[in-house]
């Protein structure tokens, strides 16, 4: 009888311990991502694997930041969330007063922020690679702080702790020119953006 028992808790566990691995295997799949983004420091799918646990719970609260929160370009990084608000939507060319189309953007985000773990929310201006270098510093983190300045208003938002910087064209998302050496519209317009980056975990 002792033996039975012995034997059959035995293959509970070799059970259970099956069933994990294929839960691991289907996680990484599902989290792994390749081309830039994965080169720009987001999560992989071998982070994933050593820690399978940690990366369903990781998945499930990003999936509650984003919830019923929808048109928002958001990616995994290695300092948190980050949504990525086109400039285009938020400012005129070359300005840093908001547009009123902003706000539809930024109380999207300001739901994000406040359905995030604590901690500091850092927000990021970037510009393309027109103009100069020290003009394009200067207009990212002017928009940048105006982008702060209208979550330092907003109920449930204003309360968190804010890092503001601008980072000019400095760390673009694609690439400001063909490889002909054309300009790219298309990748100036990406990398024009306000990076807003709140916890995924606590």
């Amino acid at each position: 009888m002792i033996r039975t028992r012995c034997a059959a808790v035995a293959a509970g566990l070799l059970t259970a311990c099956s069933g994990g691995g294929d839960a691991g295997n289907t996680q990484q799949a599902s989290v792994g991502k390749s081309g830039p983004a994965a080169a720009a420091g987001e999560r992989s799918e071998t982070a994933t694997a050593v820690d399978p646990s940690r990366g369903s719970g990781l998945r499930a609260q990003v999936s509650d930041l984003t919830a019923e929160v929808s048109g928002l370009n958001t990616r995994m990084s290695d300092m948190g969330l980050v949504i990525d608000l086109p400039a285009d939507a938020l400012f005129d060319f070359d300005k840093a007063t908001l547009t009123p189309a902003a706000e539809a953007e930024l109380r999207k985000a300001a739901e994000v922020i406040r359905r995030s773990p604590p901690g500091d929310v850092r927000v990021i201006g970037h510009t393309d690679s027109k103009g100069d270098n020290a003009y394009n510093l200067n207009l990212s983190q002017a928009r940048a702080q105006t982008v702060r300045d209208w979550f330092g208003e907003q109920v449930g938002v204003r309360q968190r702790h804010f890092e503001v910087s601008g980072q000019g064209e400095a760390a673009p998302v694609a690439p400001n020119t063909l490889a002909s050496g054309e300009d790219n519209p298309a990748g100036r317009r990406k990398n024009r953006r306000v990076e807003v980056i709140v916890p995924a975990s606590s």
